[in-house]
C-alpha cells in the first residue's frame, strides 16, 4: 500500500480546488460515457463519466485503477463516486483505488449508494490508512436532488417488497458456524492492530512473546458485542436496497454567430452579452434583434440511467414514469442512454422487457452484466504471448478470448540485407500465425459465453454490450463510438521481441536445452504438484503484474492460493478461461494468506463468492459444496466479520484455521484430530508457520506437500530465520524480491527483501530451487539481479504473472534470464542508467567537490558497464549480449511504450 506523502499531498489538493473553482461558472462543452470494465465475471462493472470540468464513478470493482492505469484513464480529477448496490462486485475496488487517489491528492470523495456504504472504509481502516483524504456519504434522499455545475442527479432507492427475505434465504444455504468455533476466534474479533505502525521491527524480538493463551471476555465486554451485532444487523436491514440515478446535464447554451451579429448591427459591448444568455435585445435604433437568430440553439441537456434492479421484485416502475416515451413528457426527458448493471436472469425477464418498452425506440441500453465476457485488457495478452515463445507451457497463451485478435495479410517488413533476413521474417510469420490460430481454436470453443445481447431485438430496443473503453458521447454529438475497445496485434508482439538483435540466437539455445531436459526426463507439464503465479508486483497493480497471488495445484482435484491480492480471480479467469475456471474453483480446498497488508488479501471476498457460484452452477453428481480452508492471520477475522454484518453474507463460505495455530513450536507433537482432518482436504502431509518480520501478525509458511516435494512461501519479510528453520530442505522457495541491491536500505525500512538477500534465504535452507516475486513495480518487466548471481546461476527463477510451473521444470527457469534481458532490453538499459544515476548522486553526496574531467568521461561509460555486468558467463554469451545490450543503449527510448509508466521514486513499496 502506498504511504501518503502529506507536503506533496496538500499542494497537489490546492491546485485541484484552483482548478475546481474556475469551472463552476459554465457548464461542460465536452461529456461522454465511457466503460473501463464491462461487468464480465473477473471484470470490474465500473463506468466512467468524463466532462472537460470533472470525472465521475458509477460503481467500482475490483481491478478498476488497473484498467484505468493500462488504457491511460485519469481518475485523478475525480470528485464523486456513484455505487448502485452494497455489493462486492460494486465496491471491492474501493479500498485500492482511494488510497491512490490520497496519493495523487484528492482532497475529498463522496460516496452516493445506499445507507451505510462508508461503513466499508470503517470496516478497512486497519489497512486501508486515510489520512489525507476525506471520504464522506451523500445524503441519498429521493426528496433532494445532487447538483452541481455539471448535472443534476435525482435518486430512486428501489428495495423489495420483503426487505429481509431475500438475505434470510440466501443464509439458510449456507453452514453457519458453530458456536465453539466462534469462541475461538474471541481473541481476535476485537483487533485494533495497526499494520503500518513504525515499531514493526520489534516483531523480530517479541516471537517467542506471540503464543498467548486465550483471553476470556469480560460480560461487560461481551454486553457490548451483542449490542453492537444488533445495531449493525439493524442497519443491515436498513440499507437493503438499491439506488438508481437520473442523471440531467447542465443546459448548455448556443454559441454566438458573430457573423450575424453584425448583419444584425449589434456593435460589441454588453449587448452581445445578452443575446449570448438568450435575451432579445433592442438596438438604439429600434431594430428588435432576437437571440434565437443569432446563436445556435440551445442543449438542453441530455438524459441518461444508470440502474440496477437485483430481482424483478426491485423494480418501481412509477419512479421512472416521467421519462417514458408516451407522447405527454418532453421530448428532453426521454433518456438518450439507460446503462443497466441489471444480472441477465431480470434483464431478460419480461416484465423488465416490457419496462425497458416504455422509453421508446430512441433510447439505447447499454448492458454491463455477467453476460459480457470482456476483461479488458490487452497489455497481459501483450506480455505472455512475447513469453509464450520462451516455452509454451511455462508461459501458455490465456484463454481470455475476449479480446478480438486482428491479423495483417500484408505486415510490414524489416529491410531485406539476405537469406538472414528473410529467414527471420518468414519464422516471425510462423510463429504469429501459430498463435494466432491458437487463439481462433479457443475462440471456437468459448461460443456461446456471453455477449450475445447485441442488436435491435423485437422490441425495437437498442441494446449494446458494454465492452471496455466502449464510448458513448453526450455531447456534443450523440453517439457511440467503439474504435479505442482493445484489440490484440499478435503480429506486433512477435516482430517486436524477433527483431532484437541477439535474441533469436538466444532463443535457439535456450529450446536445444528445454528439449533436452524434458526428452531426457520425459516428463509432461501435466506433473502435480503445479505452481501457477497469479499476481508477482507489490504494493499496487501494474498493467503487466498483478499483486499477490500464487495457486498451488496438489492435484487434479485439490489446489489451494497462497495470498489472494485485488484482481486475483480476474486473473484466475484470464488463465483458465470463462468455462474451466469454474472447475478450478471447485477444486479449491484452501486460501493461504501472509499477512493483512490490502494487496494481500483484498481479492478474498470477490474469490469466495465466485466458488460459491462454481459449486452453485456445476450438476448435482458434483461435490457438494463445503467452505474453504482460510489459513490466515486470526485478526482477519475482524475485517470479515465487519463485511458479513454490514454488506453481504459470506462467513459460511469460509471455516478460519489461524495462522497462528499452525506454528510450529505448536504443531511439534501437539497436532489435533482438527489438523489431520483438514491436511487430509486440502491434500497435504503437513502445513507449518513461522512468524517474519514485516508487519505485525505476518506469517511465512512451509507445505510439504507429498513427502517427496516441500513448498515454502515467504510471503514479505526481510532476510528471517525462522523461515530458514521451517523451509530446511525445501524443493521450491518462493520469496520475496521487492527491490534491487542496490536499495537495499531502502528495502530494509520498509521491511522488505532485496534479490540477493531472497536468494540468499534459499541458499541457507537448503532450497534446490528459489523462485523471486513480489517486486517493486519500477521492475514492471525484469528485475535487476546482481553479476555475482548470474555469473553462476543454476537455481534462480523470476517470476511472471500467468507463468505455471511443475517440479520438474524448475531447472529450466534460470536458464531464461538471459533470453529474457534481450527481450526486455530497452527495460533493461533503462534499469541502468537509473543505478548509474543513483551512483553519481551517491558520489556528488561523498564529494561535493567538481569531479575531475576524466571522472565525467568514466561516469559515461558507468551504463555500459553494469549492463555487461548484469549478462550470464555462458559459454561466448556474456561478450555477445553485453554487445547487443550496448547497442540498445544508443537507441533507447525511454518512453517507450512497452514500459509500464510509474513514476519510480512516487512508487512506494510498504506493504
Amino acid at each position: 500500500m502506498p504511504k501518503a506523502n502529506s507536503a506533496r499531498i496538500a499542494e497537489a489538493q490546492r491546485q485541484r480546488q484552483q482548478i475546481s473553482k474556475k469551472a463552476q461558472n459554465y457548464g461542460p462543452s465536452t461529456v461522454y460515457l465511457q466503460v473501463l470494465g464491462s461487468g464480465a465475471r473477473g471484470a470490474p462493472n465500473t463506468l466512467y463519466l468524463f466532462t472537460d470540468q470533472k470525472r465521475y464513478l458509477f460503481n467500482c470493482g475490483e481491478s478498476t485503477q488497473r484498467l484505468a492505469h493500462e488504457h491511460k484513464v485519469k481518475l485523478t480529477r475525480l470528485d464523486h463516486i456513484f455505487i448502485t448496490n452494497k455489493s462486492w462486485k460494486n465496491l471491492g475496488g474501493l479500498p485500492g483505488l482511494s488510497l491512490t487517489l490520497q496519493d495523487v491528492g484528492v482532497p475529498n470523495i463522496t460516496l452516493h449508494g445506499p445507507e451505510g456504504l462508508d461503513e466499508l472504509y470503517n470496516a478497512t481502516r486497519r489497512f486501508v490508512i486515510m489520512k489525507d483524504m476525506n471520504v464522506t456519504m451523500a445524503k441519498c434522499s429521493p426528496s433532494e436532488d445532487f447538483v452541481d455545475n455539471v448535472m443534476t442527479v435525482k435518486y430512486v432507492l428501489l428495495s423489495p417488497d420483503t426487505i429481509l427475505q431475500p438475505d434470510l434465504d440466501h443464509v439458510a444455504k449456507k453452514p453457519k458456524l458453530n458456536t465453539s468455533e466462534d469462541k475461538s476466534l474471541e481473541e481476535f474479533i476485537h483487533d485494533d492492530t495497526d499494520y503500518y505502525r513504525p515499531e514493526v521491527r520489534r516483531m523480530e524480538a517479541n516471537k517467542n512473546n506471540s503464543i498467548k493463551t486465550k483471553p476470556k471476555l469480560s460480560p461487560e465486554r461481551d454486553t457490548v458485542k451483542k449490542k453492537t451485532e444488533k445495531v449493525l444487523n439493524e442497519l443491515q436491514g436498513k440499507s437493503h436496497c438499491t439506488v438508481a440515478y437520473i442523471c440531467t446535464l447542465k443546459k448548455r447554451l448556443g454559441t454566438l454567430d458573430l457573423e450575424k451579429c453584425v448583419e444584425k448591427g449589434v456593435k460589441p459591448g454588453p449587448l452581445l452579452g445578452q443575446l449570448k444568455n438568450g435575451q432579445d435585445i433592442v438596438l438604439p435604433d429600434g431594430t428588435l434583434v432576437k437571440s434565437k437568430d443569432v446563436k445556435t440553439p440551445d442543449d438542453p441537456g441530455p438524459v441518461f440511467i444508470v440502474l440496477e434492479v437485483p430481482d424483478i421484485s426491485y423494480l418501481k416502475e412509477e419512479e421512472f414514469s416521467p421519462h417514458f416515451d408516451n407522447g405527454v413528457n418532453p421530448k428532453e426527458n426521454i433518456p438518450t442512454l439507460i446503462v443497466h448493471y441489471t444480472p441477465p436472469h431480470v434483464f431478460h425477464h419480461p416484465t423488465y422487457r416490457a419496462f425497458l418498452s416504455m422509453f421508446g425506440p430512441t433510447t439505447r441500453h447499454l448492458v454491463l452484466n455477467g453476460q459480457n465476457s470482456c476483461l479488458g485488457s490487452e497489455a497481459v495478452h501483450r506480455s505472455q504471448h512475447r513469453l509464450h515463445l520462451l516455452d509454451p507451457d511455462i508461459f501458455p497463451l490465456l484463454r481470455d478470448v475476449s479480446v478480438p485478435a486482428m491479423w495483417n495479410a500484408n505486415p510490414p517488413t524489416t529491410q531485406d540485407d539476405g537469406e538472414r533476413s528473410k529467414g527471420l521474417e518468414e519464422l516471425k510469420n510462423r510463429i504469429a500465425l501459430a498463435q494466432f490460430q491458437n487463439i481462433l481454436n479457443m475462440e471456437e470453443t468459448s461460443k456461446g459465453d456471453g455477449d450475445c445481447l447485441e442488436g435491435t431485438d423485437a422490441g425495437n430496443l437498442e441494446i449494446i454490450t458494454g465492452k471496455t473503453l466502449t464510448m458513448f458521447h453526450l455531447r456534443p454529438k450523440k453517439e457511440i463510438d467503439r474504435s479505442a475497445e482493445p484489440k490484440l496485434h499478435i503480429q506486433d508482439y512477435i516482430q517486436e521481441t524477433m527483431d532484437v538483435d541477439g535474441f533469436a540466437s538466444s532463443l535457439d539455445k535456450l529450446r536445444d536445452l528445454v528439449n533436452k531436459v524434458r526428452l531426457t526426463k520425459n516428463t509432461s507439464q501435466n506433473g502435480y504438484p503445479k505452481v501457477v503465479f497469479l499476481g508477482t508486483g507489490s504494493c499496487i497493480p501494474s498493467k503487466t503484474r498483478n499483486t499477490s497471488a500464487i495457486a498451488l495445484q496438489i492435484d487434479e482435484s485439490r489446489s489451494m492460493l497462497l495470498d489472494c491480492g485485488e484482481g486475483t480471480f480476474g486473473q484466475l479467469v484470464r488463465f483458465f478461461g470463462p468455462k474451466r475456471v469454474n472447475a478450478f474453483l471447485r477444486t479449491l480446498k484452501a486460501i493461504y494468506v501472509s499477512h493483512l497488508h490490502a494487496d494481500h488479501h483484498i481479492g478474498l471476498i470477490g474469490l469466495l463468492q465466485a466458488r460459491r457460484q462454481a459449486f452453485e452452477e456445476a450438476p448435482q453428481s458434483k461435490t457438494p459444496y463445503e467452505p474453504v480452508h482460510l489459513l490466515a492471520p486470526g485478526q482477519i477475522v475482524t475485517w470479515l466479520s465487519l463485511y458479513d454484518q454490514q454488506f453481504e453474507r459470506i462467513r459460511g463460505d469460509f471455516t478460519l484455521i489461524p495462522n497462528q495455530s499452525l506454528l510450529e513450536a505448536r504443531l511439534n507433537g501437539m497436532e489435533t484430530d482438527m489438523t489431520s482432518a483438514i491436511l487430509a482436504s486440502i491434500g497435504v502431509q503437513r502445513i507449518t508457520t513461522c512468524l517474519v518480520a514485516h508487519c505485525p501478525n505476518a506469517f511465512g509458511v512451509a507445505i510439504d506437500v507429498d513427502g517427496k516435494h516441500k513448498i515454502t512461501y515467504s510471503g514479505d519479510t526481510i532476510p528471517c530465520e525462522e523461515l530458514v528453520k521451517i523451509g530446511q530442505n525445501s524443493t521450491l522457495l518462493i520469496h520475496e524480491a521487492t527491490m534491487e541491491d542496490e536499495l537495499e536500505d531502502e528495502a530494509r525500512t520498509k521491511m522488505h527483501s532485496t534479490t540477493s538477500q531472497a536468494i540468499d534465504i534459499g541458499r541457507r535452507m537448503n532450497a534446490r530451487y528459489t523462485v523471486l516475486t513480489h517486486f517493486s513495480q519500477r521492475y514492471a518487466r525484469l528485475p535487476r539481479l546482481s553479476a555475482s548471481v548470474l555469473q553462476d546461476n543454476t537455481s534462480v527463477g523470476v517470476a511472471f504473472d500467468n507463468m505455471q510451473i511443475t517440479m520438474h521444470d524448475l531447472e529450466l527457469l534460470p536458464h531464461m534470464y538471459e533470453p529474457l534481458q534481450l527481450m526486455f532490453a530497452e527495460h533493461c538499459v533503462e534499469l541502468e542508467l537509473k543505478a548509474a544515476h543513483r551512483a553519481r548522486k551517491r558520489e556528488r553526496l561523498a564529494n561535493p567537490s567538481p569531479p575531475p574531467a576524466g571522472k565525467l568521461r568514466n561516469y559515461s561509460t558507468l551504463a555500459h558497464a553494469n549492463t555487461s555486468t548484469n549478462v550470464p558467463d555462458n559459454e561466448h554469451a556474456e561478450s555477445h549480449n553485453t554487445n547487443q545490450l550496448d547497442t540498445k543503449i544508443h537507441n533507447v527510448t525511454l518512453q517507450s511504450n512497452d514500459h509500464c509508466k510509474i513514476d519510480v521514486d512516487a512508487t512506494n513499496d510498504s506493504s
